[in-house]
């Protein structure tokens, strides 16, 4: 009711001013012209203007001047109805483009992982700028701002054309990328591989445990049956035996004392797989140092020369797995080095280009036929020098060790030309 009464309100002033325009422009025409009052039968208005750069200038200083037309609502013949439908589409065509950018904008904020939010602002422009020219085109029923509305659109359709290249540049991407079935597919696979994985370690943990328990049963006896064996022997009086039993008797002290050794060995393996120590901050020159010293006769009687170059000091690791690890290879650096030559070693570490921290241990004795050896280097019991005091031992350790915190260690020699072996922590 107070909508309608509003309408024929304003219908009333507007036929009552429009009536005293035409009345005064019969009255005086020279003061009002079709330039300001526009009937039915509209007849183009001539710009008045010279053409050229005078019309371009005109034009943008009086972007704003509103004076060359009437309003909308007095050129030509709109209804009450007509006009105030078109007035109010237009309105909420504006309402409804100016919150869809808001919505983008908080989406855009709220989610910083979403793709292309480039075009997504472009969008926000685009949409911006098409709301606004329905807003203009409402507010043109009462200021007929016609310049202004032209210089809107045309910047509307400069943004669209550039809305529309972006788009069609990242059409390819957008097309490449997976749908929310193929998603969903995806993460159904991963789940029963995950499940299946999950599953398989359990066997293996299983079968690990049983495993390790019938190890360390038959390590437990078998250490038994050696020591056993050795006091036996030790019980047996040399003096009571003839030669020949003598020398079997002597022959069965080695192979118990052999076997006690292997146990000992096959038990510090183990013992490197299984037991979690701790980790701490270690000084690599500290601890080289304390080695030294306890090689000290080795090094002298071997005129070995150690040299440092420690790119980085401080590490965190296990004290007594690091300590291992370098006792091992400096002992094998002695025990292989070239007679004809004094041994160098070099100890270095450093940052590799993957952000890993490495150590290095360099010598130039006998080296290793890795073409020969290069796939059992790191076994255990595997020896290839002949050497009287190799066992096989400290690099399958070190290895063990090296592991057993997630590193790995490599090996580059050649016969003759020493050996390098990194450590990658």
């Amino acid at each position: 009711m107070i909508f309608s009464v509003y309408l024929h309100r304003y219908h009333y002033l507007s036929t009552n001013a429009l009536m005293k325009v035409k009345e005064a422009m019969i009255a005086d025409p020279n003061t009002y012209s079709q330039s300001t009052m526009c009937s039915s039968d509209c007849v183009p208005r001539s710009a008045g203007h010279s053409h050229g750069s005078s019309e371009l200038t005109h034009f943008f200083t009086h972007i704003f001047d509103a004076g060359d037309w009437p309003a909308r609502w007095h050129c030509g013949t709109w209804s009450d109805f007509h006009g105030w439908l078109y007035i109010v589409s237009d309105l909420m065509t504006w309402l409804a483009y100016f919150m869809i950018p808001v919505l983008l904008m908080y989406m855009i904020r709220k989610r910083t992982d979403i793709p292309f939010p480039k075009i997504i602002w472009l969008f926000v422009a685009f949409i911006v700028l098409c709301g606004l020219t329905h807003l203009i085109d409402a507010v043109l029923f009462w200021w007929p701002a016609y310049r202004l509305s032209a210089m809107v659109r045309m910047i509307t359709a400069i943004v669209s054309v550039f809305t529309v290249y972006a788009l069609y540049r990242v059409l390819p991407q957008v097309m490449s990328l997976r749908s929310v079935a193929e998603l969903e597919t995806e993460i159904r696979e991963k789940n029963a591989a995950q499940q299946s994985a999950r599953t398989t370690h359990e066997l293996l943990m299983e079968s690990y445990q049983q495993l390790n328990t019938l190890t360390h049963i038959l390590s437990h006896n078998l250490k038994n049956h050696a020591a056993n064996m050795t006091m036996l022997v030790s019980l047996v009086e040399p003096a009571q035996l003839s030669e020949g039993n003598l020398l079997l008797v002597e022959k069965m002290g080695k192979v118990s004392e052999g076997l006690t050794e292997t146990l000992h060995d096959l038990g510090e393996a183990m013992k490197v797989r299984e037991n979690n120590v701790n980790s701490e901050i270690i000084s690599i020159e500290q601890l080289v140092s304390k080695i030294l010293q306890v090689l000290d006769a080795e090094f002298l009687s071997s005129s070995a020369e150690v040299k440092l170059d420690l790119a980085i000091n401080e590490i965190f690791y296990p004290k007594l797995y690091l300590e291992s690890i370098l006792v091992n290879l400096l002992s094998n650096a002695l025990k292989y080095r070239n007679p004809e030559r004094n041994l160098k070693i070099e100890l270095r570490s450093y940052i590799n280009e993957d952000g890993r921290k490495v150590i290095e241990c360099e010598d130039n004795g006998v080296g290793i036929d890795l073409a020969l050896y290069g796939d059992k280097i790191f076994g255990l019991y595997q020896t290839f020098h002949g050497h009287v005091n190799a066992h096989g031992v400290g690099l399958f350790l070190v290895k063990s060790q090296v592991e057993s915190q997630g590193g790995s260690i490599t090996v580059s020699s050649q016969p003759d030309q020493g050996a390098i072996f990194k450590i990658i922590l």
